[in-house]
């Protein structure tokens, strides 16, 4: 269906059905260019719909893998596209609700989050998707990783402490919330005992406080994500995690006014034992 509709809707385009490539061109005047992309991506989305829908999918990513050819072309012209890469953490399932018909360049990061690749052009933000990442040369090796390239932007930040809780933050800056991603540098006391309670209700904000602090402590750090994280414009999640180590788990939150964290056993604190009712069993 690709090799008989994409001709066209694309004069020019050359499909190979054997290689599973579609050659595709833009440009403007004598200046054009071209670019083969696999057609992995949109073949696996068609095979989740109804085949009556097929032709408006490959038609749609199509188009926006000619737009990814002239943004890719565009990117160039504010210097080496390698080192202008950066990464934000978001809520998981950010990408796949947002993106458009082709995919964009991203990560897992456990089962609450994804690391999604942007390139910094001027002051935006634009996001990768795969197809413009294997354009631009992006997945070839040697080329700086985007997450390290953040994490350098943040390696400075130092927690500033507000009613038990400590906060990291820097107003307009939606790269802060990698800073769970540099959890040994930026959070070193989630490593240490019960590790941390914490929560990401910005991109540009990440809050947390000892995990074992008590029911106040947490409940108190329930309320600072949900204030923070209404009507934000950076909004990244309304959830509050355990993070020790390696290991995040979710904390459920109550709907209630003003809302409360439902402490798992482990983190509640345990009446303390005399050594006679150690000895008597009560």
């Amino acid at each position: 269906m690709i090799a008989e509709l994409a001709p066209i809707w694309l004069p020019g385009c050359v499909v190979d059905p054997e290689q599973r490539t579609v050659e595709v061109g833009w440009g403007r005047g004598a200046l054009q260019m071209s670019a083969v992309v696999g057609v992995g991506e949109i073949v696996d989305r068609c095979r989740q719909l109804p085949k009556r829908r097929w032709p408006e999918q490959i038609e749609s990513w199509l188009r926006a893998v000619v737009a990814e050819g002239e943004l890719a072309t565009d990117e160039h012209r504010y210097g080496d596209v390698a080192e202008r890469q950066r990464a934000l953490l978001v809520q998981r399932g950010w990408s796949a609700r947002t993106a458009g018909p082709v995919a964009d360049a991203l990560l897992p990061f456990g089962d609450h989050f994804e690391v999604v690749v942007f390139i910094r052009t001027g002051s935006e933000l634009r996001r990768l998707t795969v197809v413009r990442r294997s354009m631009l040369g992006l997945g070839d090796p040697g080329v700086p990783s985007p997450v390290r390239l953040t994490l350098a932007e943040i390696a400075g930040l130092e927690p500033r402490e507000q009613n038990g809780i400590s906060i990291l933050s820097r107003d307009g800056d939606p790269l802060v919330s990698m800073a769970i991603v540099d959890r040994d540098n930026l959070l070193p006391q989630a490593s240490i005992g019960a590790g941390v309670l914490i929560g990401v209700p910005r991109l540009s904000t990440v809050a947390y406080c000892p995990a074992d602090a008590g029911q106040a402590r947490a409940d108190a750090l329930a309320r600072w994500v949900s204030d923070s994280y209404r009507g934000a414009p950076d909004q990244c999640s309304p959830d509050l995690f355990w993070l020790q180590g390696d290991q995040m788990v979710q904390v459920p939150v109550t709907l209630a006014t003003p809302p409360a964290a439902v402490l798992p056993p482990a983190l509640k604190p345990q009446p303390r034992r005399t050594w006679l009712r150690h000895l008597f069993g009560r």
